[in-house]
C-alpha cells in the first residue's frame, strides 16, 4: 500500500480466453474508486514483449466505461506473448529494461493475467525487484483453458470453453443421429497434459447423449485397441462418437500425433491434428465413413455464449484483489477462487506453489484402474457451466470492442 499516487501495470499472457478481457474491464472498474492512490492504469502491448519495448497503453481509470465491451470481447485485446524470461542470475538484460520503465512510469501494482508460465514470468520479476529494494505489488490473474492452474478451484476461460465443447459435441450427436446409418466421430479438444476439458463432454450422458469413447492425456492410448472399439461400436449401431484431447499419449508417455517437431520458447510443441490422424487410420483399416472434426481456436476463441459464472467471477477476481492491495502490501500472489457450500470465495497462493506446475485430473474425478471419469466430475462441470448472459450484440454480431 502506497501513500502516493502510483499506477498498475497490467498485461495479458499465453493463450487468449472469451473472459480475460473481462478480467481487465473489473480491475479498471476498480481502480476508478481509488483516484486517491491510483494515477493510470497501463496496459503492456503484447505482454512482457511490449513492455521491453516500452509499446504501451495508458489509461486514464475514469474512463473505464469505454470499455466496457470488453465483457463481449474475446481474444486478448491488448496482445497476449508468450515471451519467456531467463533467470536473471543468467541474464540481467530484460531484469534491468523492466525495472528502469517500472521506475519511469512509477508502476507500484502488477497484475498480469495469464496460465502457468505466466506466473513464472511474475515470480521472476517480482524477485527482481526484491533484490533492487523496488517496491510493488505483484499479482496473478488465473487464465487457461486447460483449467491446469494448481491452488484454485477453476481458471478463469475453462467453465465458458467447458460450455462451448460440451455444446459442440451435443450438435455433433444430433447431427449423426439424424441418419440410420451415420458416421465415426472424432471430435478433438484442447488440452496438453489434462484433459478437464475433453472430460467436460462427460455429463452429456446425463441427457441421453451416448458419448462412446473419451480419451483423455491421464491414460495411455493404444492405436490398436482404438480400433477394435471403434470397430465393434460402429458395426453393432452404425455410429460412434468420441471426444479425444490433442495431447493424448502412448503407452511410452509419447505422443501419438504431433504436427512438427519444432517447440516453443517453454518447450512445448506444436499441437492440434490428432482427430484426423485418427480419422485416416479407421478409414484405411476399417473402411467406416469418418469425419474429424478438430473446434481448435473456437473452444477458446467463442464468446456469444460464455458461462455466466466465468463471465462473472473473472470480474469480481480482478476487483477483489485490487481492493486488498489497497489495504496492504501483497507480493508474488496468484488470485484463489475457492467452492464451498454453494458460494464462491477469493484469496491468495503465493505464486512459488503455482508457476511451473500443472494441475491434472486425478483420483477426484478419475478412476486410473478403470481408465474412466468418475460420476463427482459431472457435478463439478454443472455448477461451472449453468446459467445463461445475455450477450449484447448488434444487427446479429456481437457488439465487441474493436481495437
Amino acid at each position: 500500500m502506497f501513500k502516493e499516487k502510483a499506477n498498475i501495470l497490467y498485461g495479458q499472457s499465453g493463450g487468449p480466453t472469451s473472459v480475460i478481457n473481462s478480467s481487465f474491464y473489473g480491475l479498471i472498474k476498480e481502480a476508478n474508486k481509488h483516484r486517491n492512490k491510483i494515477d493510470k492504469v497501463i496496459c503492456m502491448h503484447y505482454g512482457i514483449e511490449g513492455l521491453l519495448n516500452e509499446d504501451l497503453f495508458i489509461i486514464d481509470p475514469s474512463d473505464y466505461q469505454e470499455y466496457k465491451k470488453l465483457e463481449n470481447t474475446s481474444g486478448a485485446f491488448f496482445g497476449s506473448n508468450r515471451y519467456k524470461l531467463k533467470k536473471y542470475q543468467e541474464d540481467e538484460t530484460d531484469y534491468k529494461k523492466i525495472l528502469e520503465i517500472f521506475k519511469k512510469y512509477n508502476i507500484r501494482y502488477f497484475f498480469y493475467n495469464g496460465g502457468n508460465d505466466s506466473m513464472d514470468s511474475i515470480k521472476k520479476i517480482d524477485e527482481y525487484l526484491k533484490l533492487n529494494n523496488y517496491k510493488c505489488d505483484t499479482i496473478g490473474i488465473p487464465k487457461t483453458i486447460d483449467n491446469d492452474l494448481i491452488g484454485t478451484d477453476f481458471s478463469f476461460g475453462f467453465p465458458s470453453s467447458a460450455k462451448f465443447v460440451i455444446n459442440s459435441v451435443l450438435n455433433v450427436y444430433n447431427d449423426d443421429m439424424s441418419y440410420k446409418k451415420g458416421r465415426v466421430n472424432i471430435i478433438e479438444v484442447m488440452g496438453r497434459n489434462a484433459g478437464w476439458l475433453t472430460a467436460s463432454s462427460i455429463i452429456l450422458k446425463d441427457y441421453g447423449v451416448n458419448i462412446d469413447l473419451i480419451y483423455l492425456p491421464e491414460f495411455s492410448f493404444n492405436i490398436d485397441e482404438f480400433l477394435a472399439k471403434v470397430n465393434s461400436i460402429y458395426s453393432k449401431k452404425g455410429h460412434c462418437l468420441i471426444v479425444i484431447s490433442e495431447g493424448v499419449k502412448n503407452e511410452n508417455n509419447k505422443l501419438i500425433y504431433q504436427a512438427n517437431l519444432k517447440k516453443d520458447e517453454f518447450n512445448h510443441h506444436s499441437l492440434g491434428g490428432v482427430s484426423s490422424f485418427l480419422a485416416s487410420l479407421v478409414q484405411e483399416n476399417l473402411n467406416f465413413k469418418v469425419r474429424a472434426i478438430e473446434l481448435s481456436l473456437l473452444q477458446r476463441a467463442n464468446s456469444f455464449s460464455p458461462s455466466k459464472v466465468d463471465l462473472t467471477l473473472a470480474q469480481k477476481a480482478s476487483s477483489f484483489a485490487l481492493k486488498k492491495v489497497m489495504k496492504k502490501d501483497i507480493n508474488n500472489q496468484m488470485i484463489k477462487i475457492e467452492f464451498n457450500e454453494d458460494k464462491y470465495k477469493f484469496s491468495f497462493i503465493d505464486i512459488k506453489e503455482v508457476a511451473n506446475k500443472e494441475r491434472k485430473m486425478d483420483e477426484t474425478y478419475l478412476d486410473y484402474s478403470k481408465k474412466e471419469i468418475k460420476d463427482g466430475y459431472k457435478k463439478y462441470i454443472k455448477r461451472l457451466i449453468k446459467g445463461n448472459v445475455n450477450t449484447f450484440s448488434k444487427n446479429g454480431i456481437i457488439d465487441f470492442l474493436s481495437k
